[in-house]
């Protein structure tokens, strides 16, 4: 029996491909995404801490909300590629490590975020409208685009350095026929 389409890492990847195919809007995410990321991330180690007690490597990150967020990530990553979640490891716990102690070392912390978390979005909206001249993932799941956009301009680069290029032709395959429909479909739909 298939998984169903949330837990199948080509189907989500040719979700997200088909809507960040222009190289200028793929490159736009792959700035902002994290940026997004790490802004939503400094907004959650503002709950402090939900737990108290616990090893001093726990204590470090709160543990507040953005930490409990990323094991949840982390968790949903290790369902879709167990392999490319524990290299992302690494980069999302010090993300939410760096998130925690800026927050708690500067008191304009979440002016701050909350600066660059809107500059970020308004470039990711203008990489839509100008270059990929196709509507954010979000407009349809926005489940989808937040949660797994970070992991997958993860795999952009995961892909660039050669990382299972058989998923890789695959996606492209699926992402190529997906962009070709919908510029059929506005094609038609301008005539």
């Amino acid at each position: 029996m298939p998984l169903p389409d949330i837990f199948s890492l080509k189907k989500q990847l040719v979700v997200y491909g088909a809507h960040h195919n222009n190289k200028v809007n793929v490159a736009i995410h792959m700035v902002f995404v994290p940026v997004i990321f790490w802004t939503a991330l400094v907004f959650g180690a503002k709950s402090g801490p939900l737990i108290s007690g616990g090893p001093q490597w726990l204590k470090a990150f709160g543990p507040n909300l953005s930490f409990f967020t990323i094991v949840g990530y982390h968790l949903y990553y290790s369902i879709l590629d167990p392999v490319a979640s524990t290299l992302a490891a690494p980069i999302l716990y010090g993300m939410c490590y760096t998130a925690t102690k800026f927050e708690k070392s500067n008191p304009n912390a979440i002016s701050i975020a909350l600066a660059g978390h809107i500059a970020s979005w308004i470039f990711q909206f203008i990489g839509h409208g100008v270059h990929e001249k196709r509507s954010p993932k979000l407009m349809d799941n926005l489940v989808q685009a937040l949660v797994s956009a970070p992991y997958f301009v993860f795999f952009e680069v995961l892909f660039k350095l050669g990382y299972r290029p058989q998923l890789r032709k695959e996606v492209e395959t699926e992402v190529e026929k997906d962009v070709a429909e919908f510029r059929a479909k506005r094609a038609n739909k301008n005539k």
